[in-house]
């Protein structure tokens, strides 16, 4: 029998989970939830053969009426803090015109959060937009950042006392790439003029955004998040394959970061991905050992690495969402423990990791892929919207709790 380690984790190290809010709260309308409905989506259900109910988001998770039993949630997993995020739609449904009810909902919901001694990691947007928006050409739109800016200055005065920790924005690659070179997602475009624009619009509304926080707040922590994968040659020896990893780290990885000019107090890193790459096309040869259900290889070790690529930024680094759809529940304990050994491991290498997130608390409706992929610590009812703790989420709020993780 092996022997079992005890990694301690820093003192105040902050341990939490993650959602979005249309991935839960239900009830939304804005640009996804258009789409979800249009002829272009319908086309690529139908020729997949999926069922098209299995992809519109609907209530979702209930959260946004719900938002006390996902509180509850968190405090069963002993979690110190909470990433979640606003709907940019609900609090600005028309052009210039805000929602007053949602503000004071929201601000009901922080609120209740710092009641219960969670720290509040607040995201502004993440991928949705308002319907009007959308129609103005969206991120694509240079006076879009202008749009953001309004939105984020709106939100800092009503709701910024309750907020701990600022993202701006959420794997901008992620919608760069998606919305306007594979063109599969909202607002599908395979344009490399827009997916440019878009680009440099986003780093703008980022800017802005930062700025707008530290006039209020001086001492603010704003930060955001970036999808970060880990890339290597699969041959260690292919100059070729050396190359192409170091570009491809450069574009995907760090680029953005770079453009930002120094404007944020921190960096969340999202840690799904690792790349094996290759020469010849499709550029990608991963072993996979062992695969999430979504077919993900799972490489823990891969987190390390990015995590001391981002070390070279001299800012905090959170993982902001690392997890698994695993259905069974099978795989997640041992994944959450392995790449925590791996943060351990950095942090003992000097590098600056404040806390780690799991996504997702809640199975809930994962974009494109509908509502099958399963990656919550708690199973949600698409009925009753009962939530139900998996058995990782008592092993997960153990290390919360202990502040420490038992490896073998």
């Amino acid at each position: 029998m092996s022997e079992q380690k005890i990694l301690k984790f820093p003192k105040n190290f902050l341990w939490g989970a993650s959602t979005s809010a249309y991935q839960i709260e239900g009830g939304n309308t804005n640009d996804w939830s258009e789409w979800e409905k249009s002829e272009v989506r319908s086309k690529q259900l139908e020729k997949e053969e999926k069922n098209l109910d299995d992809y519109i988001c609907g209530q979702a998770c209930n959260s946004y009426k719900l938002f006390t039993e996902d509180i509850k949630c968190l405090k069963e997993l002993n979690c110190s803090a909470y990433r979640l995020g606003l709907e940019w739609a609900r609090i600005e449904p028309a052009e210039g015109k805000f929602n007053r009810q949602a503000i004071e909902h929201y601000g009901l919901i922080l609120k209740t959060l710092k009641e219960n001694k969670i720290k509040v990691v607040l995201t502004l947007w993440h991928w949705t937009m308002p319907v009007w928006l959308s129609h103005l050409g969206g991120w694509n739109n240079k006076k879009t950042a202008a749009y953001f800016a309004r939105y984020s200055e709106l939100v800092v005065k009503e709701l910024g006392d309750y907020v701990d920790y600022w993202v701006t924005i959420n794997e901008p690659m992620l919608h760069v790439a998606n919305g306007y070179l594979t063109g599969k997602w909202p607002p599908n475009r395979r344009n490399l003029a827009a997916a440019w624009q878009t680009y440099y619009n986003l780093i703008k509304a980022h800017q802005a955004a930062y700025d707008i926080i530290h006039k209020k707040f001086p001492r603010a922590e704003v930060g955001l998040t970036m999808l970060t994968n880990f890339f290597e040659p699969a041959h260690k020896w292919n100059l070729g394959e050396i190359i192409l990893a170091k570009l491809a780290n450069h574009c995907w990885n760090d680029r953005f970061v770079k453009k930002l000019k120094n404007k944020f107090d921190f960096l969340g890193l999202d840690y799904y991905f690792h790349d094996r790459l290759v020469w010849y096309p499709p550029f990608k040869k991963n072993l996979n050992k062992k695969i999430s259900d979504l077919g993900w290889e799972i490489y823990p070790q891969g987190l390390e690495q990015v995590l001391k690529n981002y070390q070279k930024f001299k800012k905090p680094l959170f993982i902001m969402e690392n997890g698994l759809a695993d259905a069974d529940d099978k795989l997640r304990p041992d994944f959450i423990k392995k790449h925590l050994a791996y943060i351990y491991q950095a942090i003992r290498e000097g590098i600056d990791v404040r806390g780690y997130f799991y996504w997702s608390l809640l199975d809930n409706f994962e974009w494109d892929k509908g509502y099958w992929p399963k990656f919550g610590l708690y199973a949600v009812n698409r009925k009753t919207f009962k939530r139900t703790a998996r058995p990782s989420a008592k092993i997960y709020a153990e290390i919360c709790q202990n502040n420490q993780v038992e490896v073998d």
